[in-house]
This record gives structure tokens, C-alpha cells and sequence, in this order.
């Protein structure tokens, strides 16, 4: 516990989830058509996405190289060791989480803890995963055509959650973290040590300050 790096880093695990997803889609059998699709499917127990689905231009969905889940998607294999310390399933010790909130609480003994989570909607670490979710819909296409995959005009990238599929919008997050930031992060030594947990690139530090 104590060699534990405050280190979510929402910021590395977007671009490790770009990487790894083309990857696994660059994997799949996509002859001459372009991809127009990409469904990215969720678990309430994890954190990281946990299957994908490349849907064509013919609207034909791709055959992967290892075994097809009963909804037709395929489960992401092919995996770049992420560079930090988010965990993988949400019912597991979350080391980061228990130092975070013990360190936040020593600048600031009224730090409620109970806010940080990555399982709850209202909690910052919860709405900034879903901003990495988001880079992904924005991004994934960059990654894809560096891949050498080609996509369709229409292309568009899916997250769905078993129920329901899931829109990010950006005003909307922005809102609800400013929301929590004024509840929650009223010491700016506490606010800064987040920025400092939560992203690895200064630019981005700097955003979430600016809040």
C-alpha cells in the first residue's frame, strides 16, 4: 500500500483503449469493405469495455480470430499493458482509490471519501472515465486509419451497456464534474493532487483546474 502510485491517469487509459481496440479491429476479417461501426459493449462489474462488434458498409458484422460471444461480438484479446493504476473489474482492491482518499484526507480532514468512485455516476473518477470514453468515440477513427483500416463516411463508434446505448456529451460532463469539484474538492491542495492523479499530460491538468 504505501508504494501505491496515485496514478488513474484517465487521460493513458484513453489512448491505451484507442490502441488496443484497433488493434483487435485491425485483427478482424474485413476482406475489401469499410468499417461503418464499431459497437463497444460495457459490464456493470468493470471498469475497461469489455467486447467490441465491427459492424461493415454491408452491414455484415466481421468475423474476429477467437471465439464469437452470443451477441455477436467478440471479446478484446489483444491488450497493451495500460499505463495506470485504473482497475480492470470494479469488485476489485482499488489500492489507488484507499491512498487517494487517505492522502486527500491528510490536506484536508473534510474530504469525503465517499465522493471518489469509479461505480457511482455522481463521483469524479466515474464521470472522468467517461470523458476517456468519450476521446474514444471522438478518436478511435485516427487510430483505425493509422492502422490501415478503412472506414465508411458514416462511420461511428457505439457504447452500450447491455440496456441502453450511451451518449457523452461534453457540456453535459463538464457540467456534472464542476458540480462535484464545488461540493467536494473545496481545498485547491486536494483539487491539485487530483489533477495530478487523475492525468498524466500537464495540458490536461491544467483543463481540469481551470474548472
Amino acid at each position: 500500500m504505501a508504494n501505491t502510485k496515485l496514478e488513474y491517469h484517465f487521460d493513458r487509459f484513453a489512448e491505451f483503449l484507442n490502441v488496443t481496440l484497433a488493434e483487435n479491429i485491425a485483427r478482424c476479417q474485413l476482406g475489401l469493405n469499410k468499417v461503418h461501426k464499431i459497437r463497444i459493449y460495457l459490464d456493470k462489474d468493470k471498469v475497461w469495455p469489455k467486447s467490441y462488434k465491427v459492424i461493415l458498409d454491408n452491414e455484415l458484422v466481421a468475423n474476429g480470430n477467437t471465439s464469437q460471444n452470443p451477441d455477436a461480438s467478440y471479446d478484446i484479446q489483444y491488450q497493451y499493458a495500460i499505463p495506470s493504476n485504473i482497475p480492470k473489474y470494479l469488485k476489485r482492491t482499488d489500492h489507488c482509490m484507499s491512498e487517494f482518499i487517505n492522502k486527500a484526507k491528510s490536506i484536508d480532514p473534510e474530504f469525503y471519501g465517499e465522493a471518489w468512485s469509479l461505480s457511482m455516476h455522481s463521483c469524479i473518477p466515474f464521470i472522468l472515465k467517461e470523458f476517456a470514453f468519450r476521446n474514444v468515440s471522438q478518436n478511435l477513427s485516427k487510430q483505425l486509419t493509422y492502422q490501415g483500416v478503412a472506414l465508411s463516411p458514416s462511420f461511428e463508434v457505439q457504447f452500450y451497456d447491455g440496456e441502453n446505448f450511451l451518449s457523452f456529451s461534453y457540456d453535459s460532463l463538464v457540467q456534472q464534474l464542476k458540480q462535484q469539484i464545488q461540493f467536494y474538492l473545496t481545498d485547491p491542495n486536494v483539487k491539485a493532487l487530483t489533477a495530478q492523479s487523475c492525468f498524466k499530460h500537464p495540458d490536461n491538468q491544467s483543463w481540469f483546474l481551470s474548472l
